[in-house]
């Protein structure tokens, strides 16, 4: 596995959880798994860690050879299958205080650092698992692996290098590309291809090249076996115009080797029977008492009115694909109605002042906090009676699945892996888990939440939903078994 992040070494959302997710469950099914990320200067790393007494050098353009330190981070002992994480260390292009930038932006080195990270991964992998030469003839050996799986366009060139550049062996090694978020593809200019030592003739040929400039993602999507999103909706998504970036028709082509498999999360660390962070822990047998009173010090903690009417979280980056604006618009609509919000998030610096803007014009009824704290994001899953995610587009999305964990019924738009993940709610029939908003937009999303306050005034259609919401299998059981079936050759 290869990824810019990694839970819980580094992570700044998703990809990190899915990546330290899926690479333990994986080895729960007796598979021996490598993880290779960054050491960042904000990396956790955990005591009893061992540097390998041996560096690695990696070639990135026509400079000389980058070395790079290897950091095996220490992991609980396994009865079955192996997880080993190793953390590349670089004074200069990894130990800084943010893993794609900082308080000033992003990293404008940021190629360089993630071709460094791709192609040190090979040489971690061909160290830990060298090939066995006594079976081989002259020549270059393969590595003893069989499956390299890169994370988005910061993996990318992971494949690129094994394919093009490494040689024979290598380019037999089968791999796999995940996309995460289409809306990232690594675009960069001509001049990339020197600077980064990718080979002009992959993009001459198209494999690189797309409208005229270097993309690492596109290259991936070419040179991979497999090609998997993290939801089927999303992988069906991708190859239209709306959802495409660009590469749709790209995506169309390679239609044959895409699938979608949804993501699971970590429901071990994320349960509401053990978790500290809450002021009671609860379990969905009787889970009542136990989120009253999570939801009533919540209120505390931000400062809302405790009159016991229905309380809304949401927990997101601040960003126009998230559509938290979509939420600010019928804020107004529903505080008169008598819902009280909580808002948490960082990102754009418009939104964050319109969270801000809100709590002020509604003190008691709206709290935001301008903040990436995963402990308060628990509280808030486990305090609030409905979750929105009101996404333009969402991949697959987390939050709602924390959410469901802790009790709290997702309302989201049905886009991508919010429509997989969240089933509508008839209570008359009593099944769903959830309310969606037909499309990314205001009025759909009033009506959706509408549809969570009449819920909420039936109290017992209310605490049935509640508990099919915690029923909801979401671990990384099933998808990892995904995974390794695509591993083996079988259809995704």
């Amino acid at each position: 596995m290869v990824a810019s992040e990694v839970d819980p070494f580094a992570r700044t959302g998703g990809l990190g959880d899915v990546v330290g997710g899926l690479s333990s469950e994986l080895a729960d099914l007796d598979v021996e798994v490598l993880v290779v990320t960054p050491r960042y200067g904000v990396t956790r790393v955990p005591e009893g860690s061992e540097w390998w007494e041996r560096t690695v050098s990696v070639r990135v353009g026509p400079g000389s050879a980058v070395t790079l330190g290897v950091l095996e981070a220490a992991s609980p002992a396994r009865t079955i299958g192996s997880l080993r994480v190793c953390l590349l260390d670089h004074p200069n292009l990894f130990a800084r205080d943010g893993i794609y930038g900082d308080a000033h932006g992003t990293f404008g080195d940021n190629d360089v650092r993630f071709v460094t990270m791709s192609r040190g991964a090979l040489a971690v992998a061909e160290r830990a698992w060298p090939a066995d030469v006594t079976t081989g003839g002259p020549g270059p050996q393969p590595p003893g692996l069989d499956v390299i799986h890169a994370h988005d366009w910061h993996a990318a060139p992971a494949i690129l290098s094994a394919r093009l550049t490494m040689g024979a062996a290598w380019a037999r090694v089968r791999t796999v590309f995940t996309i995460h978020n289409l809306s990232f593809q690594g675009v960069l200019g001509a001049d990339a291809l020197d600077r980064l030592g990718l080979p002009r003739a992959a993009f001459d040929d198209g494999t690189l090249e797309h409208d005229g400039q270097v993309n690492l993602m596109h290259g991936a999507i070419a040179l991979a076996d497999r090609v998997t999103t993290v939801s089927p909706t999303y992988a069906r998504e991708i190859l239209t115009p709306r959802e495409g970036c660009g590469l749709e028709d790209f995506l169309r082509l390679h239609r044959g080797k895409l699938s979608g498999i949804l993501n699971g999360i970590d429901e071990v660390r994320f349960d509401p029977r053990t978790d500290t962070a809450l002021a009671q822990t609860f379990d969905r047998a009787d889970p009542f008492e136990g989120k009253g009173r999570c939801k009533r010090a919540l209120a505390e903690e931000l400062g809302l009115s405790d009159d016991g009417g229905p309380l809304f979280g949401s927990v997101s980056r601040l960003t126009s694909q998230k559509g938290i604006d979509l939420l600010l618009a019928i804020l107004p609509a529903l505080v008169e109605r008598g819902a009280r919000f909580v808002l948490v998030g960082t990102g754009d610096a418009s939104l964050e002042q319109a969270l801000r803007s809100a709590a002020e014009r509604y003190p008691g009824r709206v709290a935001s906090r301008i903040t990436f704290d995963g402990l308060l994001a628990r509280r808030v899953y486990a305090g609030s009676d409905f979750f929105v995610v009101p996404s333009r587009f969402e991949p697959c999305g987390l939050t709602q699945l924390y959410a469901m964990r802790y009790g709290a019924i997702p309302v989201v738009t049905a886009v991508g892996g919010l429509r997989d993940t969240v089933e509508p709610i008839h209570a008359l029939f009593g099944t769903g888990t959830g309310w969606t908003a037909a499309r990314p937009d205001p009025n759909a999303l009033l009506v959706a939440c509408a549809d969570a306050l009449d819920l909420y005034q039936d109290g017992a259609s209310h605490r049935a939903a509640v508990v099919r919401a915690m029923a909801r299998d979401s671990s990384w059981a099933q998808p990892a078994r995904s995974y390794l079936d695509l591993y083996r050759g079988r259809p995704g």
